[in-house]
């Protein structure tokens, strides 16, 4: 009998082995196969920005002067200012000059050449109500910005279609009214 009770006492070890080896496998000593995959990084996240008074490595800073809304670059100094045009000086590249322009307007259309970027039909993202044409433009070691107002002026309300014809010099078949005041 002896014999019997040793024999179940070894059974029963083993199989206290055995269970013990199954509940440490189902609890943790999985491979890699298994594991769930790290959370991605949420997209909405946003992004670290520098501190407010400094420009990231290659960027313009702007300047406290603008032209219809769009700020000039703290490098550059405005040579001259009209109604409908401002043009400014700095010794920056043009690449970064239009790259800075770029990230504050919104353009229908952008020409790049060697010598000159235009952006046509733009508006500034902080004052949308102006249309505007900007021109950087290299020059020997300075780059120009010619900024451009080409806003048109809102239509006079209660003008019959003959009067606003008559008040652009035209006929409402399209002569020309007076013909000396082209010349």
């Amino acid at each position: 009998m002896r014999r019997g009770a040793a024999a179940r006492g070894t059974a029963a070890r083993a199989a206290a082995a055995l269970a013990a080896c199954a509940a440490c496998a189902a609890l943790g000593c999985r491979g890699d196969a298994g594991a769930p995959a790290p959370a991605p990084a949420p997209s909405g996240a946003p992004t670290p920005r520098p501190p407010v008074d400094q420009a990231l490595p290659g960027e313009l800073a702007e300047g406290v002067e603008q032209a219809f809304g769009l700020p000039i670059p703290r490098r550059m100094k405005v040579r001259a200012r009209f109604p409908d045009a401002v043009f400014a000086v700095g010794e920056i590249p043009a690449e970064r000059v239009a790259n800075y322009v770029r990230t504050r307007v919104l353009a229908s259309n952008v020409e790049t050449g060697p010598a000159k970027t235009i952006f046509s039909r733009a508006t500034v993202k902080s004052a949308p109500q102006r249309m505007i044409r900007i021109e950087v433009v290299s020059r020997a070691h300075v780059s120009e910005l010619v900024v451009r107002d080409e806003t048109r002026p809102p239509p006079e309300r209660g003008l019959s279609v003959e009067e606003r014809w008559r008040r652009n010099g035209l006929t409402p078949n399209g002569k020309v009214l007076d013909p000396t005041r082209l010349e």
